[in-house]
């Protein structure tokens, strides 16, 4: 006669069901406190690009190299909404973390710096997938690592383009 849900109406990986992670992660040893270090690793690392990009579009010598450099900045904010919903998921707190500022004293110079910045952060996210076969968490690891490759590709070939 009614159609009663039998159970959660959101998949098991439903971004903020904080407690789900309760039993998986914290029964694997130091696997909890690996993942959740990565998580909160790679939520600086993203609040500190954003800065940087605001930054280097400003030093940008025309409306290519300034769409490019856009195009990175608005992945980086998705970046940071996914691992700040992660970290919140895993721990139940919000994140506290303070931004690591980097100064560049040249357009040139904050390219090279972006395309290794983005090359680290790949293989940092990498490192991050492989720590644990939970889906969710790999989806949000896969997504940045991928986007951090392209971003790096971006980079190289701005550094290589005429300004």
């Amino acid at each position: 006669m009614y159609n009663i849900p039998l159970g959660n109406q959101y998949p098991s990986y439903f971004v903020y069901q904080t407690g789900y992670y309760d039993y998986d992660l914290r029964n694997s040893q130091g696997q909890f406190a690996q993942v959740t270090k990565a998580v909160l690793d790679a939520i600086i690392g993203e609040a500190t690009a954003i800065d940087f990009y605001n930054r280097l579009i400003n030093a940008a010598p025309n409306q290519k190299h300034k769409d490019n450099i856009h195009h990175a900045l608005e992945d980086e904010k998705i970046h940071l909404q996914l691992f700040t919903g992660l970290y919140i998921t895993l721990t139940g707190q919000q994140p506290v973390y303070q931004i690591k500022k980097e100064e560049f004293s040249n357009y040139n110079e904050g390219l090279r710096m972006a395309y290794e910045d983005e090359l680290e952060a790949y293989e940092n996210y990498r490192n991050a997938y492989l720590l644990t076969q939970d889906q969710y968490i790999r989806d949000v690891f896969f997504r940045a690592m991928t986007d951090e490759n392209e971003h790096a590709i971006r980079f190289g070939f701005l550094s290589m383009s005429p300004s």
